[in-house]
């Protein structure tokens, strides 16, 4: 049992980091919003039922959902439909932990982090084999 499970997790680790980037190129606004959007709302507001204060629950929310390894299309009307569709999800869900300044603080830090994650390439080194 214990080398089955052993030979899957390598298996998993080998082919993971593959599939969120093989999903990439084709994003689509609904697969975005299950994978992304329902799923940043839902740890962020399980962070602020547990008491933590907005900044902090973005920050948790961020990673631990597909936020930043997903790259979204370079396309600010996509990230303004995800937003909305993420910040319905957080009202209905939290919203009552939450003030309108506190929301627009995590639509900025929302979109920025969607636009750091469409451009992955600006911000991370590359390295070249000598």
């Amino acid at each position: 049992m214990i080398l089955l499970l052993s030979i899957f997790l390598q298996i998993f680790l080998f082919f993971a980091p593959n599939n969120v980037y093989a999903i990439q190129g084709s994003l689509d606004l609904s697969s975005a919003q299950t994978s992304v959007g329902k799923r940043f709302a839902k740890v962020f507001c399980d962070a602020k039922n547990e008491g933590l204060d907005s900044e902090f629950a973005s920050e948790y929310a961020l990673n631990n959902t597909y936020l930043k390894f997903v790259a979204f299309p370079d396309d600010d009307q996509y990230l303004n439909d995800l937003w909305e569709f993420t910040s319905n999800n957080i009202l209905d869900n939290c919203g009552d932990k939450i003030n309108i300044n506190d929301l627009k603080e995590l639509e900025i830090f929302f979109k920025e982090e969607g636009i750091i994650a469409s451009n992955r390439e600006l911000y991370l080194p590359t390295f070249e084999n000598n």
